[in-house]
């Protein structure tokens, strides 16, 4: 490794390099083609970006292009990249759809050494005729099983032809496996595996599902925001129900910011500002926002709605407990939800009924490195429950004349008959229309 790299490694305070990052350094940097797999969050951009950076050539323009399948996730590479290129004197430019094209076009013209952008705006700029690959080196497809379906596959073979190098090194990240037909078809070559998804990773990831009805899940997360420290990410799988929680929780004035494929660049990247500085209590998203995101420390995970597969519930855990950081997972859902989850994935998943512990007035604690973080004091913000008043009633000293006022009340409340119920509403209307323009009796 460049020994400036090793010195930055050793300020930066890692002691121990991930599984993925050791088995993939001396592949990529002897220039092989690679398809390398390991869970999310074990550190898998600087897995590719410590080898390929060192290969690089200063001022001999575009060698390396890094592929992403989002604008956050292909802005979050940007910066890594950077800090890392910085050190060697490289440029680093992001082109990514929503952002100003001109601004890019200007900086293209510098010729960085290191590009990252999303599959739609590197077409737009290939076809026309803005960007040139001649010089490429590296091809890097991070969530490279994202990039190779639908629509977006189509946007990497167009790409590719763009390259037009056969000697081009292909590097596929990602936490779930490629279809390696697919890949295979497009690239016309034999990757080599690198697969450490069973290689042990410490985690404290803990995983709950609370029994929520659904017109009970926006009030969780109004009970929650009152909670201090608590910060999540909660998914959604569709934009609409995604709007009505945002308008609930404006309404109830709780911190949040969503980030929706559609919203402009810079509005996509205020959200996840304000969401990295605190200012937010919840980023609300759907799974435009699972894949590569990392937020430092982030305590939880929240499944508004139950993951279609295993893989994107996968996928979302993965935001928290990174690094082999402390992390809760917690999805909403009935009993049919709970067992549909447990059939998904395998992985230990808590039941919990009733109201939750993270809901027992105390503080869920932001994780520190490297240790579970305590629980802070208890705060009494939230309302009991319904059972909880119960209980405090049943324990409290009943006054005099209680037995009485009890069945007096029953006599009241007495259940009656739907047509008792409708002669008793007939008879006060009769009454009313009688008694209509007559004087009050003096009492």
């Amino acid at each position: 490794m460049h020994q400036k790299f090793e010195d930055k490694i050793q300020k930066s305070g890692f002691t121990e390099l991930t599984p993925i990052q050791k088995a993939s350094y001396e592949p990529l940097q002897a220039g092989e083609s690679v398809n390398a797999l390991a869970p999310t969050g074990t550190g898998k951009t600087l897995a590719f970006t410590w080898p390929l950076l060192e290969n690089v050539v200063a001022g001999d323009g575009e060698q390396v292009l890094v592929l992403a399948p989002s604008q956050e996730l292909a802005m979050q590479t940007t910066h890594v990249m950077r800090e890392w290129a910085n050190e060697l004197g490289f440029k680093v430019l992001a082109l990514t759809g929503g952002a100003n094209i001109k601004n890019q076009l200007d900086r293209l013209k510098k010729h960085p050494e290191i590009l990252v952008g999303t599959p739609g705006r590197v077409v737009e700029l290939i076809n026309n005729g803005k960007l040139k690959l001649g010089r490429l080196r590296t091809l890097v497809l991070d969530e490279a099983d994202e990039l190779m379906r639908d629509e977006t596959a189509q946007q990497i073979d167009v790409i590719w032809d763009a390259i037009d190098d056969a000697d081009v090194q292909v590097a596929m990240f990602g936490a779930t496996a490629v279809d390696e037909t697919v890949a295979s078809g497009v690239f016309d070559r034999d990757f080599k595996l690198i697969d450490q998804r069973d290689v042990p990773m410490p985690t404290q990831i803990k995983h709950e599902f609370w029994l929520t009805a659904s017109d009970q899940k926006n009030k969780r997360l109004r009970q929650l925001a009152a909670q201090k420290k608590v910060q999540a990410m909660v998914f959604f799988n569709t934009t609409k129900q995604l709007k009505n929680t945002a308008n609930f929780l404006a309404h109830e004035h709780v911190g949040m910011a969503t980030l929706v494929r559609g919203d402009s660049s810079s509005t996509r990247e205020k959200a996840m500002r304000s969401f990295k500085n605190g200012d937010a209590k919840f980023l609300l998203t759907t799974d435009v926002g699972a894949r590569g995101l990392d937020v430092p420390d982030l305590p939880m995970v929240i499944n508004f709605d139950l993951p279609r597969d295993g893989e994107t519930y996968t996928h979302r855990s993965g935001r928290t407990g990174r690094m082999g950081k402390p992390g809760l997972v917690i999805t909403f859902g009935n009993d049919h939800d709970a067992r549909d989850l447990k059939r998904l994935v395998a992985v230990d998943i808590d039941v919990i009924k009733g109201r939750p512990r993270a809901l027992e007035g105390k503080t869920i604690a932001k994780p520190g490195a490297g240790h579970q973080a305590k629980a802070a004091a208890k705060v009494n913000t939230l309302k009991p429950q319904h059972d909880d008043m119960v209980k405090d009633a049943a324990q409290a000293p009943k006054p005099k004349g209680t037995a009485k006022f009890v069945k007096e009340k029953a006599a009241r409340t007495e259940v009656q008959s739907r047509d008792e119920r409708f002669a008793k509403e007939k008879k006060a209307k009769r009454k009313h229309k009688k008694d209509k323009g007559k004087p009050k009796p003096k009492r």
